[in-house]
């Protein structure tokens, strides 16, 4: 019991846990206002789209880190881990789903269905990804430590 109460209290968990549940219901919302389909949680778990959630969440993580541990090598450690992940969701991530389209090409000349195609984030959606997680991050600190 003092081990999931220690978790549950703890403030890197909560700004992780929060700013990951705060840009999957933004996501959700937005998916379903631009649809214009009714509130789908599975829609805000999807790869892509607005806010970029392992933006959020790597943010929030680095911000709690500097938060607790100030400019220290765990604090860089956790931002180049963080660097890494932002470029991931927003270059990589954006070139499969080129290689996607070229595929779907491929096999719409043999005849088979194509594959769905994921295009990563825009840079806006990244940006307001790591914007939410400092946001957050910062709200639980204040309300923990303050």
């Amino acid at each position: 019991m003092n081990l999931i109460l220690g978790i549950l209290t703890d403030y890197y968990f909560l700004a992780f846990i929060i700013a990951w549940i705060c840009s999957i219901l933004i996501k959700t919302g937005l998916t379903a206002w631009k649809k214009k389909t009714s509130l789908d949680i599975a829609e805000g778990l999807k790869n892509g789209g607005m806010p970029s959630s392992h933006s959020t969440v790597v943010a929030a993580i680095t911000t709690a880190v500097y938060n607790i541990q100030g400019l220290t090598g765990l604090f860089f450690v956790s931002l180049v881990f963080s660097l890494i992940i932002i470029s991931d969701a927003f270059r990589l991530r954006r070139i499969v789903g080129i290689h996607g389209e070229e595929i779907n090409l491929l096999l719409k000349k043999i005849k088979k269905k194509p594959i769905e195609v994921i295009y990563g984030h825009s840079f806006f959606q990244v940006i307001i990804g790591i914007i939410l997680g400092i946001a957050v991050s910062q709200i639980v600190f204040l309300i923990m430590y303050w």
